[in-house]
């Protein structure tokens, strides 16, 4: 564990230098907010994947995909009851060819690959639990439409 460091009287003077430093490093970031089907989503993440050309992808410092299967299975859930989802970050790095790095969702948007690959197996859902051993696949042609 880091060692923290110890607490220091704070002088007013401090508190101006720190408000200072402040105000010369904060910025103005501009974003933007689209909303997307899964689908599409699922598309520009996974169709280049193979040679690393996908329009969506994780970076190299993000984590590999770490949600153990019940985690994956209750995200889905929620999707599928209709919860609200946390947005996908995405930066637009690459002014050459448009490409967008996941910022903060890859666990959430590799779980929907997961998912619509058929590589995930439902299991220990709680509210959906007649869902629990469902693929994708196994869903009615309408939901999976839905989803």
């Amino acid at each position: 564990m880091a060692k923290q460091e110890p607490k220091r009287e704070i002088l007013e003077a401090d508190r101006k230098r720190a408000e200072e430093q402040i105000k010369v490093h904060h910025r103005t970031v501009d974003y933007d907010t689209r909303e997307y089907p899964v689908e599409v989503l699922v598309d520009k993440y996974s169709i280049g994947l193979e040679d690393d050309s996908n329009e969506i992808f994780v970076p190299d410092y993000q984590r590999e995909h770490t949600w153990e299967p019940k985690r994956q299975s209750r995200f889905i859930e929620s999707v599928l009851i209709g919860l609200p989802i946390p947005y996908l970050f995405v930066a637009d790095i690459s002014e050459k060819d448009g490409r967008l790095e996941i910022v903060d969702g890859s666990q959430r948007i590799r779980t929907l690959a997961t998912f619509l690959k058929n590589e995930l197996v439902l299991g220990d859902l709680e509210k959906l639990t007649e869902l629990n051993g469902f693929t994708f696949a196994d869903l009615p042609v309408s939901r999976q439409r839905r989803f």
